[in-house]
């Protein structure tokens, strides 16, 4: 099930992801971000500028994605039983 709209994380979870997560996740998360935002500008009859603009943003918004999805949600460390 998806949801419909993205769900607010309060600053506190998100400080903690950005201090402990890998770099370039953050990094990408947050161009992510910045891309989605200059996307929902965009309305209407375009001008040649703001298409240009728009496909700008739409390439910034891959690149982020395409490095999100390449890294491991869970990092892949062994785990030894203790028994």
């Amino acid at each position: 099930m998806t949801a419909p709209f993205r769900i607010p994380v309060p600053a506190a979870v998100g400080m903690f992801k950005a201090v402990h997560g890998p770099r370039h996740v953050v990094e990408a998360t947050l161009l992510k971000d910045d891309a989605e935002r200059e996307l929902r500008r965009f309305r209407g009859p375009l001008s040649v500028e703001d298409q240009g603009d728009r496909e700008t943003a739409l390439a910034a918004w891959h690149r982020a994605e395409k490095v999100l999805a390449a890294t491991a949600l869970r990092p892949t460390v062994p785990t030894a039983v203790l028994s």
